[in-house]
């Protein structure tokens, strides 16, 4: 697909409020334009536009243009929309947060503490959906927000607010996968607490209580009650600077088990996982989930829906690079609905180059079923002729 056909269904009056004339030419000027630079920076895009007027010309008119309230809704309401045909029941919606910096800034309009703190940033999430085995996704929703910004209420309520949004697109289809590492445990609260709402959550807070018939334990001691009965061995793909100066394979036997529990604050009924985790150089250690996925008796259940959670974190790795490489710190706009509309715009940039993809991963697999290829530090040994084979 062409970026211009995509532009095209972007654009179908089908999807949302029909747009102008000239919204569907800034639309598709911007999109060619972030395509063609790289960047979010508009003199870029618009030296990409190659138009045959003066660049200061055209700066001016996308300027201009980008400053619309209504477009960004408009733009982010067709995005999900045509990501959300592609959601079914068992689709992840991995929800991920970030903090978008602008060094040094000043004057952009609700950026927070910029006075006193050169490394302010805005804050964005963005939930992004891909099938259980898949390795590839697509961009559904991304959301900026600023504590500056009026009516600001919480960094969970606008994490909140974006998993509900793109549910209520999808008809409630498709299983919400949080790391809460990145998103906090007060969004994982609001999520907990809503009935209506599928996930698989790794829990940071052990502290957390859950009930199991009439009685509370907390996560912590959930995870020495549960028998971890189902295992296998797995190399995890460890940046350089974490276990020494090089890239290195780590070992690790993974076992898991789980047991119904509620959750208090709805009374559902919901599945705890352990997981534990040990390797030749380290201790074990000990990771709880909560999931409402229900039939996870059997060994292909259970590890598979682990699977595709430790996969998740290839899924982001991936759209981080491709995002990055757009470099958004560079944005050069002093709204905030510019910026907002920019990083929609960014996001249906990257929505057509992941659809023309492919299906095949760009990078390593975090988390693999045999030894990494490559001239790695092991925490294993390898039969000869098999380091002979790996490192070619």
């Amino acid at each position: 697909m062409s970026l211009d056909r995509f532009t095209d269904r972007l654009c179908a009056d089908s999807l949302a409020k029909p747009l102008g004339k000239v919204d569907r030419k800034f639309v598709q000027s911007m999109l060619k334009g972030i395509s063609g630079s790289r960047s979010l920076n508009l003199t870029e895009i618009a030296r990409a536009l190659e138009e045959n007027i003066s660049l200061h010309a055209t700066h001016k008119r996308l300027s201009r243009n980008l400053y619309d309230e209504e477009l960004v809704e408009n733009i982010s309401e067709r995005l999900l929309r045509l990501g959300s045909q592609l959601v079914g029941p068992n689709t992840r919606l991995i929800v991920h947060v970030s903090e978008l910096h602008k060094k040094f800034a000043r004057k952009i309009e609700f950026l927070p503490t910029a006075e006193e703190n050169a490394d302010a940033g805005f804050k964005v999430c963005e939930i992004i959906a891909s099938e259980p085995e898949s390795k590839t996704y697509f961009p559904l929703l991304t959301h900026v927000w600023s504590h500056e910004v009026p009516g600001f209420s919480s960094d969970a309520e606008e994490v909140f607010s974006s998993v509900r949004k793109v549910l209520n697109a999808t008809s409630n289809q498709g299983m919400v996968f949080i790391d809460n590492r990145t998103v906090s445990q007060a969004a994982c609260d609001m999520i907990f607490a809503d009935r209506t709402i599928n996930y698989m959550i790794l829990v940071e807070d052990h502290s957390m209580q859950v009930r199991v018939r009439n009685d509370c334990f907390s996560l912590e001691q959930m995870l020495d009650r549960v028998e971890t009965r189902y295992g296998k061995i797995l190399y995890k793909l460890v940046p350089v600077g974490i276990l020494g100066a090089a890239q290195t394979d780590l070992d690790l036997f993974v076992h898991a088990g789980c047991s119904g529990v509620k959750i208090p604050s709805s009374g559902r009924p919901v599945n705890f996982i352990s997981l534990r985790t040990k390797s030749s150089i380290l201790e074990e250690h000990a990771t709880p989930f909560l999931t409402t996925q229900t039939d996870l008796r059997s060994r292909k259940a259970l590890m598979g829906l682990v699977d595709a959670f430790l996969s998740m974190g290839d899924i982001l790795s991936m759209h981080r690079t491709l995002r990055d490489s757009f470099k958004p710190e560079n944005f050069r706009v002093l709204s905030y609905k510019r910026l907002q509309l920019l990083m929609t715009l960014l996001e249906a940039v990257i929505g057509y180059e992941v659809s023309v993809g492919g299906d095949e991963m760009l990078t390593d697999q975090i988390f693999a079923k045999s030894p990494h290829d490559g001239q790695l530090q092991r925490t294993y040994l390898l039969p000869e002729n098999e380091s002979v084979a790996l490192q070619r």
